[in-house]
């Protein structure tokens, strides 16, 4: 090193050596900056929460400890899920709030459906649906609340045919108070209705039997 090349040469090195030294000193001071403005981020959101004046989402679910879903938002929700992995077909596009059990099983919730625009509360067990309160959207406010299992039910319903409290079985309505005859068009619904599904007798289901007979002698 006795030249001036040598000398120069050598300055050099040490001071591309300086640099990377000081670059990667940098680069931990920066890291360590970063981590700690997230740390104090997170930290004071844990002592402050933020507040969103609106949220637009096609669906928000919930989930428990165990990444089991428990609640569901959703502008469409899916078809439930009962025991044993059966599907239960809501029969129409529906939005609105579900509550799933420790299973994920969906028992119940608060919903519009696309198909009659009713909206409605459900309560479910873990089989089938076991409570529901509906309200229509026609003017004439048609509303029910029904509570059953599988051998009966207990309804009180306000429709275009009047007010009552129905009691029925698995053959249908049993007592009804005050019994009720059908209107006009409540006829004609029941009327098809019976047509397309002879074996369900949905008439039978709603209304007491001489109800459903004047309805159906009727030319």
């Amino acid at each position: 090193m006795n030249t001036l090349e040598d000398r120069v040469t050598f300055c050099e090195q040490e001071n591309a050596r300086l640099r990377k030294r000081i670059g990667r000193q940098n680069g931990f001071w920066l890291i360590a900056l970063l981590l700690a403005i997230g740390g104090g981020a997170i930290a004071g959101g844990s002592l402050k929460q933020v507040a969103f004046e609106s949220i637009k989402a096609k669906e928000i679910a919930v989930v428990d400890a165990n990444g089991t879903v428990r609640a569901r938002l959703s502008g469409d929700l899916p078809d439930a899920i009962m025991a044993n992995g059966r599907i239960s077909k809501r029969g129409s596009k529906a939005a609105g709030v579900m509550l799933y059990d420790e299973e994920g099983i969906e028992r119940g919730g608060y919903v519009t459906q696309d198909k009659d625009s009713n909206v409605m509360l459900t309560l479910d067990s873990k089989h089938r649906q076991a409570t529901w309160l509906i309200a229509g959207p026609s003017e004439d406010q048609v509303s029910s609340l029904r509570l059953w299992n599988k051998d009966g039910a207990i309804e009180l319903r306000s429709d275009e045919s009047g007010q009552r409290l129905s009691i029925s079985d698995k053959a249908g309505v049993r007592y009804q108070q005050p019994t009720v005859a059908l209107q006009s068009a409540s006829c004609t619904y029941f009327k098809d209705l019976e047509q397309k599904y002879p074996d369900e007798h949905a008439c039978r289901a709603k209304y007491t039997e001489t109800a459903c007979q004047t309805c159906f002698d009727k030319k």
